[in-house]
């Protein structure tokens, strides 16, 4: 019942978060509002100022997640050590003996 809960408890916070971002990428695109308010403090505003910020904050996440995966990516490719496992066991040094 545990894991089943945790599942649960996963795909909601995955469902929020999309619901967010979706949500948000709607709402920033109405600058019409923000180029037409003139009130001083106005909560469609700071609505879409907030949804703004959540976009611009994905986008550089999303570059920053792909930069790292590249240079993660070409370091692994760059720099191969081959470990070579040597046995010293006794048993091994007996067969190399007998050989």
């Amino acid at each position: 019942m545990n894991k089943e809960f945790l599942k649960t408890i996963k795909f909601i916070i995955i469902a929020f978060i999309i619901t967010t971002l979706i949500f948000s990428f709607v709402v920033s695109q109405d600058t019409h509002h923000l180029e037409s308010c003139h009130e001083e403090h106005c909560i469609t505003c700071s609505l879409i100022h907030f949804a703004q910020i959540i976009i611009n904050l994905s986008a550089a996440l999303i570059i920053c997640i792909s930069i790292g995966f590249l240079i993660y990516f070409i370091l692994s490719k760059l720099l191969k050590v081959q470990t070579i496992f040597v046995q010293k066991s006794l048993v091994f040094k007996k067969v190399q003996l007998n050989e």
